[in-house]
Parts: C-alpha cells; sequence; structure tokens
C-alpha cells in the first residue's frame, strides 16, 4: 500500500519512496513482533490451557507410576514371603532331616553402575529401587531353590537317613546300671581343671554287649592313643559319627558294614578307665553333641524320664574320659 505526504507550499501530496534497505529492516522488525507474540501465545496456552493431547499424556504417566508403586510392593512382599519360606526350611524341614540351615542366603547385586541408564528418565530413584528388588528376588529365588532341591533329595533318601541317625542306646537298659560323666564340661579328676565332656559314660558289667546305635561303616577299630584304649567308630553317613569307646572286645572291623542294633564290642575299661563302663559320643558334621538328644528312641516316655533322672545324678568326676 502507498504512503503519500501533504506539501503545504505547493499545496499537493507527494508519494513517500521508500529504499529496499528500510523496507527489508521494517519487514524483520514486523517479523519478530510476529514470532515473539506467537511464542508468547503458545507459553501461555501450555501454561494455562492444556489441549486433549496433553491431558492424555498426563494421565498416562500418572497412570504409569501408579503402577510402579504397586509393582514395589509387590516385590517388597515376594522379598518377605521368600524369607518366611527360608525360615520354615531352616527351622522346621530341615531340623527335622537333622541337617544345618542353608548357608547361603544373604545374595548381593554387583556392580555400582549397574543402573546408570536409568538416569534418563524422570522417577529414577523409583525405577532403580524397583530393578534391585527384582535382582534380589530373582536371586532369592534361585538360592531357595538349590535348598529345596537338597530337602527334596533327603526326603526321597528319608528310609537311607532315618537308618543313619543314631536312634537306640548302645547298651541295653537291662544291663545299665547308672550313668557316669554327663556331656559337657566338668572339673577333670586328675588335672583339676575343667574341661570338655564329648560324651555320657554308661556303667555296665564288664563283658556287656555294646550295640551300634545306626547303620554305617567301621573306620576304626582296635586299641587307639588317646585315653580311650580299645575303641570303635563308626561312619553312619549324612554327617553323623558315633564313637563307642574303653572297650573290652572289639568285634568288627575296619571297612565293615553295620546294622543297627548290631553287635559291635563289649564293655571293658581299658585305656584311662577306672571302672569297666562305655564311653558313648555323637557326632554331627564334625561337632560333638550330646547324645541323650540321639539315645531314647526306643524308650517309653516314663523310661525316659527315668534314664533323665539317673542322669541327674551322674557323677562328674567318674572317669578320666
Amino acid at each position: 500500500m502507498d504512503r503519500f505526504s501533504f506539501d503545504p507550499h505547493t499545496l499537493s501530496y507527494h508519494k513517500i519512496e521508500f529504499s529496499q534497505k528500510r523496507k527489508f529492516s521494517r519487514f524483520l522488525a514486523f517479523l519478530g513482533l510476529t514470532l515473539t507474540f506467537s511464542i508468547a501465545l503458545l507459553f501461555l496456552r501450555d501454561q494455562q490451557f492444556h489441549s486433549p493431547r496433553s491431558q492424555n499424556l498426563s494421565a498416562a504417566q500418572q497412570k504409569i507410576t501408579y503402577e510402579l508403586k504397586l509393582m514395589d510392593q509387590d516385590l517388597l512382599q515376594y522379598e518377605n514371603n521368600l524369607g518366611l519360606m527360608a525360615f520354615n526350611d531352616d527351622h522346621i524341614y530341615r531340623v527335622y532331616f537333622g541337617v544345618q540351615p542353608w548357608s547361603i542366603r544373604s545374595v548381593g547385586v554387583g556392580g555400582s553402575r549397574r543402573y546408570d541408564r536409568l538416569q534418563q528418565f524422570k522417577f529414577e530413584d523409583l525405577l532403580k529401587r524397583i530393578y534391585t528388588n527384582i535382582d534380589q528376588v530373582e536371586r532369592k529365588l534361585v538360592m531357595q531353590s538349590t535348598s529345596f532341591d537338597e530337602v527334596i533329595d533327603l526326603a526321597w533318601t528319608k528310609e537311607e537317613w532315618m537308618a543313619a541317625r543314631p536312634a537306640i542306646q548302645p547298651i541295653g537298659r537291662k544291663d545299665l546300671i547308672r550313668f557316669g560323666s554327663s556331656f559337657g564340661t566338668r572339673m577333670h579328676p586328675i588335672l583339676k581343671v575343667v574341661r570338655p565332656h564329648e560324651g555320657i559314660d554308661l556303667t555296665a558289667r564288664r563283658g556287656t554287649n555294646i550295640y551300634a546305635t545306626a547303620d554305617g561303616k567301621v573306620l576304626q577299630a582296635g586299641y587307639r592313643a588317646g585315653g580311650f584304649g580299645k575303641k570303635v567308630l563308626l561312619d553312619h553317613g549324612y554327617g553323623y559319627r558315633t564313637v563307642y569307646g574303653h572297650c573290652d572286645e572289639v568285634l568288627v572291623e575296619p571297612g565293615q558294614q553295620v546294622k543297627r542294633g548290631e553287635v559291635i564290642a563289649r564293655v571293658g575299661s581299658t585305656g584311662l578307665s577306672k571302672s569297666p563302663h562305655l564311653h558313648y559320643e555323637v557326632h554331627v558334621n564334625g561337632r560333638p553333641v550330646d547324645p541323650i538328644n540321639y539315645y531314647a528312641n526306643d524308650l517309653s516316655a516314663k523310661e525316659f524320664e527315668n534314664m533323665i533322672d539317673m542322669l541327674s545324678n551322674a557323677d562328674p568326676s567318674f572317669d578320666i574320659n
């Protein structure tokens, strides 16, 4: 559109001519003003007015965040359930089979930069926690599955395991006169110092039968240095071993297989002993345990009570070994 100016001297209008440079400058100024206004309008729209698309995106993001939080809670519940399974495994199933608790319970997630890829996401901390919990649950499942495999094997071999577990008296209850020293610490009758006594002493007449308390293999038979004189050492498998000391006569040979209730020796007083008796020990996984806990399967409740009464009257200084 052309522009004109009035000349008062000539009383006429003259057309205004602009240079190309000025025209371009005016065009740029107009364009800049238009862009500025447009950007401001778009900014106000995004801040004050939500388009259907942005509203949908916001709703989807909120839903995903909610689902992630629910997943995090579920993972914590799964981990708690695994903890309960592990407790039952260690304190019920393994106790029933007489084996040690599963030692590999704690598992870690390696790599300090394992989750660096999540830094690009808005909810980085939540995602890291979820991925960490998933990895922990996965590893604990593997460990628990391995433990259950062992328990299942024990269940399949329960009959063999029961036969290997010491479960009867090494001396018949009619032949037992009294208890000597019980399991635990005591004052040594000669050295006069407190020392552990890793078995129980059962007094009986010389020549009384000594029975294997479980199926097993003879590892040692005959005279041995160390104070027990003639002794028998049986390996029953599944971590069980039993020791029979101070025997008068040994009736088995190393390498021989024996059955529970089989006569393996006779009561004597060989080695460091004051009078005829049997020193009897039970070892589980290399650790001596109180034989009383593996001793009364063939006793009634009344007979077991009488045996405990006899044990309470045991003489702690009865014998040297």
